[in-house]
């Protein structure tokens, strides 16, 4: 049976907790819908919270998965969903993590073993998108894929700085890869996917942006890379989601020392590392380096 996770996720009532105990109780792949009912049933008799859904209920989720995952593939948008083996590590390790993907482009600016978030202000100053469009620049010149989230701002520059290096980038979106946001940045996007780069989500096409999307986003910006750095933030803001995903996933931060809210908030912390500019490449390698020997030592869980 093909599509099993995204399956899952198509039946009502059935979210990440449902699934992540269902792969747990899971001793083989389901052969077909009423294995699926069945597995249910195993894990209602030791949580009692968790829903069986009826076989008609499974049929149908099994049908729109399969659905999602064709009209997907004409638009050239490719699932991969978290038993895969090719599945970026660097992700499943995190704290509620997607369990499918959505990926348009060279899926291997996703799993390069470098990865590397540049963030920032939506409203950059002309200096902000300067130093967004350099930091990319010069770390896509070492071989680090550069993970942004096509805001406007520094964003923006982020993507072109690594596509100008001919680097690899990474776009992760708030909606499904159908649709562009914001409509600006659609020739941005195109030029990513045309330059060995990617478009990735985790919500199937026909899914809009809406705000809470924009928060989820924000962890796997963070968690499919070894680390952040912070160009310019106001202290309320979406950079500062992604910060805190960072520190909380144990991943390293970095922070342009200037006087935005955001970042002088964040430099407050004695985890944060302050930098001033491209002189300060070399200290975030290190930390880089640091993590991503952590992380692979660390095991899987399934």
């Amino acid at each position: 049976m093909k599509n099993i996770i995204l399956t899952l996720l198509s039946i009502p009532k059935v979210g990440r907790k449902s699934v992540d105990y269902f792969i747990k109780y899971m001793k083989e792949v389901p052969k077909n819908e009423n294995d699926i009912v069945d597995i249910f049933i195993d894990i209602k008799n030791d949580n009692n919270k968790i829903k069986v859904p009826t076989l008609e209920e499974v049929k149908v989720a099994y049908e729109n998965a399969n659905e999602i995952v064709n009209l997907s593939k004409k638009q050239n948008i490719e699932t991969i969903d978290i038993l895969h083996k090719n599945f970026p590590k660097k992700v499943k390790l995190i704290e509620n993590a997607p369990q499918v993907l959505f990926y348009k482009g060279n899926y291997n600016a996703i799993i390069n073993e470098n990865t590397l978030a540049i963030i920032g202000s939506r409203d950059a100053s002309k200096e902000g998108q300067e130093n967004a469009y350099k930091m990319a620049y010069l770390f896509a010149k070492e071989n680090y894929s550069i993970i942004s989230g096509l805001a406007i701002g520094c964003d923006t520059y982020a993507h072109q700085g690594c596509l100008d290096a001919n680097g690899m980038t990474v776009a992760v979106l708030s909606s499904g890869l159908n649709t562009i946001y914001p409509i600006k940045n659609i020739e941005l996007a195109e030029r990513i996917v045309d330059n060995n780069g990617c478009l990735l989500s985790e919500y199937p096409i026909g899914v809009a942006s809406f705000k809470n999307n924009f928060v989820e986003r924000d962890r796997i910006e963070s968690g499919l890379s070894l680390g952040t750095i912070v160009i310019e933030a106001n202290i309320k803001s979406g950079s500062m989601h992604t910060a805190n995903f960072t520190l909380k996933q144990k991943r390293a931060l970095a922070c342009l020392n200037i006087n935005k809210s955001g970042n002088k908030f964040l430099l407050k912390n004695n985890e944060v590392i302050s930098i001033n500019g491209k002189e300060d490449v070399t200290k975030i390698k290190f930390q880089l380096e640091k993590v991503k020997e952590i992380l692979e030592n660390k095991k899987m869980r399934y």
